[in-house]
């Protein structure tokens, strides 16, 4: 952060274990008709395996803050699916993190497989009841061979279900055709930001024509992605003022979370 002249970031955990063995070629359930699985498909269950049954551990962003409260933001990462013996539990965990500091959530459509508005709309009301300003962080996932994917028809269902819920798409110029559907649909819903990771940089500029800058919150999606200065360098390349710039790498983030405290 200090060699990218980074001031301030919104950090949640990740599961290490799951990601590194995500591609194995080793069956984690042998059994012939697994073995038939298109690999996309059976990567993703993998993974799936892999995490854990209730929430993640957030131990290591706990203690990353705690070595500088003032320049690091917790998200806690939140599995809205959850078998119906675990549910009353996740969401005492959820709240003893909000309890703690954790200002914000984000859930992985992909890896969870979450069907939005249904399957986060006990997620969307707990966060609401707790702090209304708090952010919902949706790793947007297109359709693919394993998984049927989010779509702006979705968000705007929540947006409009939760007009006061601070929803922020996640790498939401994944393409071009995502970035433009993104913008037309969701536009009228103000309550509804994009992170510009993993993204397409005229994919940014498109949406910045469709919704306004103000509405567009850098992130960078580090390390587990693009270096941090590909990620910078997205930004700075956009045919807009500084002025703009600026207010999507700090001031329009910085704006949201301010009315978490």
């Amino acid at each position: 952060m200090n060699n990218h002249h980074v001031e301030k970031a919104i950090i949640t955990t990740v599961n290490r274990a799951a990601s590194s063995k995500i591609y194995t070629k080793d069956n984690l359930d042998d059994t012939n008709k697994d073995n038939q699985k298109n690999p996309v498909q059976k990567a993703y269950e993998n993974l799936r395996k892999l995490m854990p049954k209730g929430q993640l551990d957030h131990k290591d962003v706990i203690d990353i803050v705690n070595r500088d409260a003032e320049r690091f933001y917790k998200f806690f990462w939140f599995n809205p699916n959850i078998d119906s013996e675990q549910v009353e539990r996740s969401y005492e965990i959820l709240e003893n993190h909000f309890d703690q500091g954790f200002c914000g959530v984000k859930i992985h459509s992909g890896i969870h497989l979450v069907e939005i508005p249904k399957d986060v709309m006990k997620l969307a009301s707990f966060m609401q009841e707790y702090n209304k300003n708090f952010p919902l962080f949706i790793h947007f996932t297109p359709k693919f061979s394993a998984f049927g994917g989010i779509s702006s028809n979705d968000i705007a269902k929540l947006a409009k279900t939760f007009p006061n819920l601070q929803i922020i798409v996640g790498h939401s110029g994944l393409a071009m055709e995502y970035a433009i559907d993104f913008g037309l649909i969701l536009k009228q819903f103000q309550n509804v930001y994009f992170e510009t990771s993993c993204s397409i940089p005229y994919a940014l500029f498109s949406l910045i024509k469709t919704v306004g800058h103000r509405r567009l919150l850098f992130g960078s999606d580090a390390p587990v992605t693009n270096p941090l200065q590909l990620e910078i360098d997205k930004i700075l390349c956009l045919p807009i003022p500084s002025e703009q710039k600026q207010d999507i790498f700090y001031n329009n983030t910085n704006s949201i979370i301010s009315m978490t405290f």
